[in-house]
Parts: structure tokens; sequence; C-alpha cells
């Protein structure tokens, strides 16, 4: 119903570009503040570089650009020193950069290039380790799950497995403590919990049928 000064200045900014320099908008901006221009995006790492043409969940993701900003160019501040307290801001953004870890793990095993997949787990790991920023849903723990076994590492997958399975195991046990009104305030975070479980289950069942059963029965016994 309105345009607003930076809406004004974005469209000043397209129809002078000519397309010579790339333009970007940070992937932390909110849909709101960039004026429908979702479809006209590529992720190369933490930011959506616009486009002139439409794009499609096929080339929306630039891999090799957004490989090299996450192995060359990042600088990562001394992450694995062990100990370190983090405040929920900076875990927040470890956080955001495992997603991103994530997701480039993901388009990398589908455009088949495993050994680059390898390395991004492995670096990840080096520079986000477990025991400062937990590995759960919410850090992208299931790319990390489909990843390693993809790769066929069977131990590091079930370790990731482990992980988020008790966080989120410790977490239901202690909603379903809860009276029923307490309880009713957190049905979202619980249902989120829930479904953590179920993709695991989904993800482990193509790859270790035992554990599964094992981890299956575990969740039916918080019934």
């Amino acid at each position: 119903r309105a345009l607003y000064k930076n809406d004004l200045m974005m469209l000043e900014m397209i129809s002078n570009a000519n397309w010579t320099r790339p333009l970007y908008v940070a992937l932390t901006v909110g849909a709101e503040n960039f004026m429908n221009l979702g479809d006209n995006f590529i992720q190369e790492g933490h930011v959506n570089r616009i486009t002139p043409f439409a794009t499609n969940d096929q080339t929306n993701f630039d891999t090799e650009k957004t490989y090299n900003n996450v192995m060359n160019k990042f600088k990562f501040g001394g992450l694995e020193k062990k100990g370190l307290y983090l405040n929920e801001t900076v875990m927040r953004m470890c956080f955001t950069h495992r997603r991103l870890f994530g997701m480039l793990i993901t388009h990398l095993l589908q455009e088949g290039k495993t050994d680059k997949a390898k390395k991004v787990l492995a670096y990840a790991e080096k520079v986000l380790p477990t025991y400062n920023v937990p590995m759960t849903y919410l850090s992208g723990g299931m790319d990390f799950l489909q990843g390693y076994y993809a790769v066929g590492e069977k131990k590091k997958a079930e370790q990731v497995l482990n992980d988020m399975w008790k966080n989120s195991q410790q977490y239901l046990s202690w909603y379903l403590s809860l009276n029923d009104k307490r309880f009713n305030q957190s049905q979202r975070e619980c249902l989120l919990h829930f479904y953590t479980m179920q993709r695991i289950l989904e993800i482990s069942s193509r790859y270790d049928e035992a554990l599964t059963t094992k981890k299956d029965n575990e969740l039916k016994s918080l019934d």
C-alpha cells in the first residue's frame, strides 16, 4: 500500500545497476524488506544475490561460491577452545553458521561431490565443535546426520543422532511432566521435539535398522 524510503532506495539501486555488479540481501533480512524479490535470489553463503531472472529450487543455491566462502573466506573466532561461554546471541549466530554448513553439505551431495562434502563436514566440526555448539535440530543437525551417513562415516552419524536424540528426549520428558495448563502453553515446543525424533528415525531407517528399532522403542516409551 506504500513505498518507504528503504524500498525506493532498493528500486533505485536495481534500476541503475545494469547487472554489472552483484547486489546482495543478507539472509537475516526479513521478507517484508526485499519487496517480493525472493524468486530472483541465488544464495551465496549468508547472502542472497539479486538476479534479473527467476530462479527455482535447482538454481537458487550457488554451491561453488558458498563452498569458497565457507572454506576459504569466513573466519571463526576460536570456538574450538573448550569451556567457552557462548551467550544466547552468539549461540544463535553459531547455529546460523552451522545451518549454512548443513545446506552446503546437502547441495554438494545432491551434485555428487562427496569429497567436498567430507571436507565441509570435517571443517565444520573443527570450527564449530559440538562440545561448545550443541548439535540440535535448530543448529542444522539433520543435514549433518544425513551427510555423515551419505559419506559413509557411520560412527560420526551415530554420534550426531545420539546428541540430537538425547536433547529432544530430555526436553520431552520435562514437558510431559508438566501440569495441563503449563503443558498447553508449551505444546508447540513439545511437538517440535517429537517431530525431531521422528525425522531422526526416518533418516536412520535408511542406514541402520537395529538402531532405528531401538530408538523407536524409546520414543514409544514416552507415551
